[in-house]
């Protein structure tokens, strides 16, 4: 099973709660790996997905979550290396053997997956429990390797955000939080700066909705 993704998942837990959410799909893919292998592998490819837009998300403010929800599968999983290795060295044959795993993991999804895009009945192709198994184990290593790398790195030497960088997203707050005297975006940004970003996320994702 996932051991690999879900025993490194648990161990930060306490500083990188966000991948909590992943469990479920992990058990997505071991509940079906043996009675529905194209289920399996269809959550197989919606973990390194996942996981990898995670990842641009949290290391680089500039993929909204538009921009990575448009990503095909191949360059998002190759743009997120790319994001790790930037701080953390990454071994170019990892992401070059990988990427094939992944233009063929994409591939069978599309020809077989049961989930998003529906199949007429019977299907004319079918995969095994053996190949379910296999591509488990296979994106068990994939995300651990990517998760063991992110992990290492101290987010708190990224560069440091200047509350001055933001003037439109501080009006935005300190319009729909006025307090008398005072400015709700600074105060936010000096006490709560972990609020601050999450917020300032949303925003500019909403802006990047608006823009379309």
């Amino acid at each position: 099973m996932l051991s690999l993704t879900r025993n490194i998942i648990d161990k930060h837990n306490n500083t990188h709660a966000e991948f909590e959410y992943y469990k479920t799909v992990i058990e997505k893919i071991e509940e079906n790996v043996f009675s529905n292998p194209d289920i399996s592998i269809e959550s197989s490819k919606t973990l390194i997905e996942g996981i990898s837009k995670t990842i641009l998300r949290r290391l680089d403010i500039t993929f909204t979550q538009k921009k990575v929800d448009s990503m095909d599968f191949p360059p998002l999983f190759k743009e997120a290396c790319w994001c790790l290795g930037k701080t953390i060295p990454i071994e170019h044959e990892f992401i070059n053997q990988s990427s094939n795993m992944i233009n063929t993991l994409a591939n069978l999804r599309n020809k077989r997956g049961d989930i998003s895009h529906g199949k007429t009945s019977p299907k004319p192709e079918s995969s095994t429990k053996e190949s379910a198994r296999m591509i488990m184990h296979i994106a068990d290593s994939i995300v651990h390797y990517m998760l063991d790398h992110f992990y290492r790195i101290d987010l708190s030497h990224q560069d440091e955000m200047l509350y001055e960088d933001h003037p439109e997203f501080n009006e935005f707050l300190d319009e729909y939080n006025p307090i008398d005297g005072l400015s709700y975006s600074r105060a936010l940004f000096d006490q709560d700066e972990v609020s601050y970003e999450e917020q300032l996320r949303d925003f500019i994702d909403e802006k990047d909705l608006e823009d379309e």
